[in-house]
């Protein structure tokens, strides 16, 4: 049976997705599904939903797995669930016709939740751009697709909201610093926790005293994004209120304070962790030593 037989059958069948199914389907050249576009449509929308979700949930668990040629079908799909699906598949696709389509998706779709999606992934390429590892022109047209996007979006909306974390890993856009300090100011849980994930990709010190009060606050996300900022931002006198939540019962921001105490890397945030990779919780441990290895390899060693 040829592939994309074997994707027909999985489309069209009554049975039951299985993983053990869909792993077979990893690693399809592109070119094995030219031709197959009307097959694909030809599947109830549900079907192809689910079966993209899948798809996306066996590579998050393995990441030898490798659906991007599927993905791609999906990113032309009429649906917008399954567009904004295939977007999210495709998180690990860092070639120049991804970044192209993105840009496209993200002024023209006409699904406000596509836009967002795509803005998400742009954030991906946008940390490129900010490592060097994108080509200054090809930076440069992101830079400006994703500032022309964020002028014409309304306030408070999600897609403004990704728009402003992917842009933020431009530091000397003073355009998104000022979206940034609405966010901050002006808006809910939601729009703090982008500002808080824009302030600490921009690395700009003037987010310093709200990145440290928001480590306080009773908000579990809130927090999260707060300590995730501060190690992003290398702010070393967080590094009490990072130890106190690496102790705390909330399983998601305990991680991240682990991690920002990998990324401080001072004599006080070692000593820490090397204490947590001595205690009984084995997820602890493991992120501890994890983060004691980052600390390591930055050459974090001041007090």
């Amino acid at each position: 049976m040829t592939l994309p037989e074997s994707l027909r059958d999985v489309l069209e069948s009554a049975e039951p997705l299985r993983a053990t199914t869909l792993t077979a389907l990893s690693d399809v050249p592109a070119a094995e599904l030219q031709g197959h576009k009307e097959r694909w449509l030809g599947a109830p929308t549900e079907r192809r939903h689910k079966l993209l979700m899948m798809l996306r949930s066996l590579a998050d668990d393995n990441v030898e797995l490798n659906f991007n040629s599927i993905f791609q079908l999906g990113l032309d799909d009429p649906s917008p669930e399954v567009r904004q699906v295939a977007i999210e598949g495709l998180w690990e696709d860092e070639g120049t016709a991804l970044l192209e389509r993105l840009q496209s998706l993200v002024v023209n779709d006409p699904d406000p939740a596509v836009r967002a999606a795509a803005a998400t992934g742009l954030g991906r390429f946008a940390f490129l751009a900010a490592a060097g590892d994108l080509p200054g022109p090809r930076a440069d047209q992101l830079q400006e697709v994703l500032r022309r996007a964020l002028v014409d979006t309304s306030d408070g909306t999600e897609l403004q909201r990704r728009l402003v974390e992917a842009l933020a890993y431009f530091h000397d856009d003073s355009l998104v610093h000022d979206f940034i300090g609405r966010l901050y100011r002006e808006g809910e849980e939601p729009e703090q926790e982008s500002a808080l994930v824009a302030m600490g990709r921009s690395m700009d010190m003037r987010w310093r005293d709200a990145v440290v009060d928001e480590l306080e606050n009773e908000d579990a996300g809130i927090r999260f994004q707060a300590a995730r900022a501060a190690g992003e931002m290398g702010l070393q006198e967080t590094v009490p209120q990072l130890i106190a939540l690496s102790d705390g019962s909330d399983p998601e921001v305990r991680a991240t304070a682990i991690w920002a105490l990998g990324q401080i890397g001072s004599k006080l945030a070692r000593e820490k962790l090397e204490l947590l990779t001595q205690c009984d919780a084995e997820d602890v441990c493991e992120a501890a030593e994890e983060a004691l290895g980052e600390a390591t390899y930055a050459g974090g060693y001041d007090a």
